[in-house]
């Protein structure tokens, strides 16, 4: 047995085949990839890892296993599955997973590649017992247990708000954890949720909900990125085509290596000393809109509207960056995705909160920004405001 000292969850204690996976290249190396990439220049604490936040979803897996009454075999394999559910995660988290869905893949897709095509991890996994087959349809959400390893309450959220409110100071994420975890049941081989959890869970869409709205899409933290994927972007290569990398190739690139590619080439250098000394983008306009139709845009279509917003501004489009951000509801079909067992019976019913209904909502956010120095930030925003509005881009300001 290994323990480890976590901040969040106290010690965690790893079993031989537990540390077997641990110890893979491929799990080790989400240790250089940022939780919340970039989030440290508006929050110096957060410079926690994916590493940390996997050691941390296993624990929560653990304990619902326990809660939960699971045997040893399905225990094993959720556990497993929580620890590996981001080794797909492209450098910079979801930031360079851009690259990656403009060619139809996921994260999780390439987690699955990587578990099924990575040696070391494959035999490490099989060593421990666990079934290849049985892993992958967990995390391809075709087992009982597939909820809680991506789902409304799942594992992952359930850290990653403790965690990010932890290292960030900010504490929206602070939630009542283990009360959900013990009044989660598996009814009828369906996850419900015992009555006396309402509120906890009601607490859980407000957490996400500010969270999001407080720390993953503040205007600052996306400026920086919106500067780094802009590097990216201009330095291209393997990283825009970081899908058709080698399993291999793609396991070599981390939060580290790609600084330093893009602090090392022409292209990219400016950007990435800006970002070095935090010299941000400013913002100049901001705004929210109903229809996700609106805000889908392709990378081409992105850089046609900062081009349209850089002419409009009388400025190059080098200095402009438009970015389109949404927060996603709890659950992807309304609060009937969750069901609630009735205290003391066997009857489940359809969780109905007004909290749940709105947040039920995904609420998309429209931003315009422009480096520093290139003009008189008024008579910017003014444009920029017209400029959006003009296009029937946004519903409001």
């Amino acid at each position: 047995m290994k323990l480890i000292k976590d901040p969040v969850h106290g010690y965690i204690t790893l079993s031989d085949w537990e540390l077997r996976i641990v110890d893979t290249f491929a799990v080790q190396r989400l240790r250089r990839i940022g939780q919340l990439p970039l989030a440290y220049l508006v929050y110096p604490g957060a410079r926690h890892t994916r590493f940390d936040h996997s050691l941390g979803s296993m624990v929560l897996a653990e304990e619902f296993a326990k809660s939960l009454g699971l045997q040893d075999e399905e225990a094993r394999v959720f556990k497993a599955a929580a620890l590996l559910h981001d080794v797909g995660h492209t450098p910079f988290s979801h930031l360079f997973e851009e690259f990656l869905i403009e060619k139809g893949f996921t994260h999780e897709d390439v987690g699955r590649r990587i578990i099924v095509g990575n040696e070391e991890l494959r035999l490490a996994i099989e060593e421990a017992g666990i079934d290849l087959g049985e892993l992958i349809r967990l995390l391809e959400g075709r087992h009982r247990l597939s909820k809680l390893v991506s789902g409304p309450i799942d594992v992952d959220r359930l850290d990653f708000l403790l965690r990010d409110s932890y290292f960030t100071g900010a504490t929206y994420g602070v939630i009542d954890v283990r009360r959900l975890i013990y009044l989660t049941k598996i009814e009828d081989g369906e996850l419900c949720i015992d009555e006396r959890g309402r509120g906890v869970l009601e607490e859980l869409a407000v957490a996400r909900l500010h969270s999001f709205l407080n720390i993953y899409f503040h205007h600052a933290v996306r400026a920086a990125q919106l500067q780094l994927l802009r590097a990216a972007e201009e330095y291209g290569g393997e990283l825009t085509g970081i899908a058709e990398l080698t399993i291999e190739d793609y396991l070599n690139l981390d939060d580290f290596t790609v600084w330093c590619m893009l602090k090392n080439n022409p292209k990219s250098r400016s950007r990435m000393d800006a970002l070095s000394r935090r010299i941000l983008p400013k913002i100049i306009f901001e705004g929210r809109v109903e229809d996700h139709r609106t805000t889908s845009w392709s990378s081409e279509k992105r850089r046609r509207l900062e081009e349209e917003l850089a002419e409009t501004l009388n400025m190059s489009a080098r200095n402009v960056y438009i970015d389109s951000s949404v927060i996603p509801p709890l659950t992807k079909y309304g609060p009937a995705e969750l069901t609630m067992k009735v205290s003391g019976s066997y009857e489940r019913r359809e969780t109905r909160s007004w909290i749940l209904e709105m947040t039920a909502k995904p609420i998309y956010i429209v931003r315009a920004y422009v480096d520093r120095g290139v003009g008189e930030y008024n008579v910017l925003r003014e444009k920029a405001q017209k400029f959006f509005k003009s296009r029937g881009l946004v519903d409001g300001v």
